[in-house]
């Protein structure tokens, strides 16, 4: 549901690849959402699965 509100929202979403241990990854500085499935979500051209990354929008 967070996706989709993202979506609707054009809110700018971060890409994060956590790691254990260690502080997280940032993948990609972030962009609105393109597109999402059950699998992937699509941010500036670049598809990522949705259960290797986190997607954080800033607060």
């Amino acid at each position: 549901m967070e996706l989709f509100a993202a979506v609707a929202a054009q809110v700018k979403v971060h890409v994060v690849m956590p790691m254990d241990h260690i502080s997280d990854v940032v993948v990609n500085s972030g962009g609105p959402i393109e597109k999402f499935t059950p699998e992937a979500v699509k941010i500036n051209g670049g598809f990522y699965f949705r259960d290797r990354f986190e997607f954080r929008t800033e607060i």
